[in-house]
């Protein structure tokens, strides 16, 4: 399923070696640098049985800016939990190229908001997908109008899954946490919360469930322990309450949010609480792309920054055969891209007449 793709352009070989898939980096010795300064930090010692390409698991919490996008890998498969907002679409394409991945066993929307769904409809039209997941709520939206369009295109059929049911994924498996009820108009309660088991680590997801949706949590019997938990809502004080932290008790939370985000996540009331738990807080406007490995008992952690975009993608229209730097605003439709690593590849491909507008 996955595998790697090649361009002759040093600048992009260079930034494709920051990608290798995380299991290269635990050949490197990582002496316990400091959370935050964007090098390699291993969380503990692997043990004898280390990460293989066979034998692990990789989360990768993509940075999307404010919008949330997790990649999932384990032992040949794949999922995406979260698909970044309609800008960010480029970016998360592109990083599932450099990971070599084909193929998507499961696409979750965890709820329909343009900055968890809106790059949902590129990865739709672009890639195998198994089950695609998203909560019963239909809100009349352009970016939920526009996976409608692109779920039509594919055939394919929305699952609304239920707390409690399981989903294999490759050696790891994951079940349903959350929503527990109907939240009305509340779509960050009407979110899909997860609970990904690889062996003797787990990770939660709830995408950006409150206090309610948490509370809801607490109350539906499935045991939310867990290693790793995604913080809700970007960091907003209004998840990740003190009742829902005691019950995972993570050793390590992940925070998805924009540099200088207007929303001020995360918020101070958050890091206050995790930090009263003893949690190491992980943030992707500090550290950039961050990468969880499990062996199925230790996990190691490694971070990657952020790329440029202007610097390292190309879209391609093929309906006219124009080429775009990735921040060009007149970006064609998703069904009419096509994505390069670099401007050589791209007019190898018959993609040489450069937008206008990227001058």
């Amino acid at each position: 399923m996955f595998k790697k793709k090649k361009t002759d352009d040093s600048r992009m070989r260079r930034y494709r070696f920051s990608l290798l898939l995380p299991a290269m980096l635990l050949l490197l010795s990582c002496q316990n640098p400091s959370a935050g300064t964007g090098q390699n930090r291993q969380a503990e010692e692997s043990g004898e049985n280390g990460a293989s390409k066979s034998g692990e698991l990789q989360v990768h919490f993509i940075d999307v800016g404010q919008s949330d996008a997790s990649l999932i890998l384990c032992e040949g498969h794949a999922m995406l939990f979260d698909t970044g907002e309609n800008g960010t679409s480029p970016l998360l394409q592109f990083y599932l190229m450099e990971m070599g991945v084909e193929k998507l066993d499961y696409v979750i929307g965890s709820h329909p908001e343009a900055d968890h769904i809106g790059g949902m409809d590129a990865i739709l039209l672009k890639y195998d997908c198994g089950t695609v997941m998203l909560p019963e709520i239909s809100p009349d939206t352009a970016s939920y109008r526009d996976v409608q369009e692109a779920m039509e295109r594919r055939g394919v059929t929305r699952v609304s899954p239920e707390p409690g049911e399981q989903y294999p994924l490759g050696g790891a498996f994951f079940t349903i946490i959350a929503p527990n009820r109907d939240y009305g108009e509340n779509m960050n309660n009407a979110s899909i919360g997860i609970k990904l088991v690889y062996g003797e680590n787990a990770f939660i997801f709830t995408g950006d469930g409150e206090r309610e949706a948490e509370e809801d949590m607490l109350k539906n019997g499935i045991p939310l322990n867990a290693d790793v938990l995604q913080a809700g809502h970007h960091g907003s004080s209004d998840a990740s309450t003190e009742a829902f932290v005691e019950a995972v008790s993570p050793r390590y939370a992940v925070i998805s949010c924009g540099k200088d985000n207007a929303y001020g996540h995360p918020h101070r009331e958050t890091l206050e609480t995790f930090q009263e738990a003893g949690v190491e807080v992980f943030r992707t406007d500090l550290q950039g792309n961050i990468v969880a490995l499990s062996d199925g008992r230790n996990l190691t952690w490694h971070f990657n920054p952020a790329p440029s975009w202007d610097e390292i993608y190309y879209v391609g229209n093929k309906s006219n055969g124009k080429l775009h730097v990735s921040t060009c605003l007149s970006l064609p439709k998703e069904w009419n891209q096509i994505i390069f690593s670099s401007r050589e590849e791209a007019v190898r491909a018959g993609f040489s007449d450069l937008c206008g507008g990227c001058f």
